[in-house]
């Protein structure tokens, strides 16, 4: 079999560079491009020099793993105190969960269409493939985690009756009436607190019904300007552990809650005098 070494080491300097590159995208760390060239290209030697290595299989396994710290040491920028250590752990154990996953997926991929050898080109493209997969997904989840970042437990209070819904902080949302912040809800949630209060009675008794006001405002939509009901309740908000606030809110129904993993959008001056 004849291996051309130019082509082994830039075939492993560009999958050891496009490693190191995605290992820290997913620490949400900066690449620092030089290092990580450096450190791919002491990865492309490793590879070339490999084969010719006359070691037990035990020590073979260990000197592999040993040039995998060290490839994301280089390419790591310089670890100052200890607390740089965590994330220097991370980016490598990330290191190393992508090169296995790309190598079994690509083994699993391609051993049974191509028993003997891969054409390299079709290696190129699944490598690709997964990698943009990997960082389409990386961004998904972190995107779903800045805004569960803002999302809290709380409970509607409303005629002695207790509703539980995860609310969303939402910094746009500044609706207000008389003072009073204006908070949206889920349809079906809206109508599970108030929905009595909606379909019974006269308009006076929907008005005012045991103390809990019902009013209406306008609002801008996409599709025009349009005046809805507003029935004010207590919120009460989870903001820790041992810590919960709770205070006077308008409520409305929005159709934008429906598929959400939030059902309530609380406004951005909620926590302004509300009681601890």
């Amino acid at each position: 079999m004849v291996v051309y070494v130019e082509y082994a080491f830039l075939e492993n300097l560009l999958f050891d560079f496009t490693l190191l590159c995605m290992s820290s995208l997913l620490c949400r760390r900066k690449i620092l491009w030089w290092k990580t060239l450096i450190s791919a290209c002491v990865g492309g030697v490793f590879a070339v020099i490999y084969p010719l290595i006359l070691l037990p299989q035990i020590l073979l396994i260990f000197l592999k793993i040993s040039v995998g710290f060290l490839l994301c040491f280089i390419a790591f920028p310089r670890i100052k105190s200890k607390k740089d250590l965590p994330m220097y752990a991370l980016n490598t154990a990330i290191f190393f969960f992508l090169t296995f996953l790309y190598g079994g997926a690509l083994i699993a991929l391609f051993s049974q269409i191509f028993p003997q050898k891969t054409p390299i080109f079709l290696v190129v493209i699944g490598f690709a493939a997964l990698s943009i997969f990997t960082i389409m997904l990386a961004r998904a989840i972190y995107r779903k985690r800045q805004v569960f970042r803002y999302v809290y437990h709380c409970e509607i209070l409303y005629k002695q009756r207790k509703f539980a819904v995860l609310g969303y902080l939402d910094s746009g949302n500044l609706a207000s009436k008389n003072g009073v912040p204006v908070c949206f809800l889920s349809p079906d949630v809206f109508y599970d607190v108030f929905g009595l209060e909606i379909l019974g009675g006269t308009e006076q008794e929907k008005t005012k019904r045991g103390g809990q006001v019902c009013d209406e405002m306008e609002i801008l939509t996409m599709s025009g300007r349009k005046r809805v009901q507003l029935f004010k309740a207590d919120v009460q908000v989870k903001i820790s552990q041992n810590k919960k606030i709770q205070t006077q809110a308008y409520f409305c129904p929005s159709n934008n809650m429906i598929n959400r993993e939030y059902k309530l959008l609380l406004n951005a001056n909620i926590f302004n005098g509300a009681n601890c």
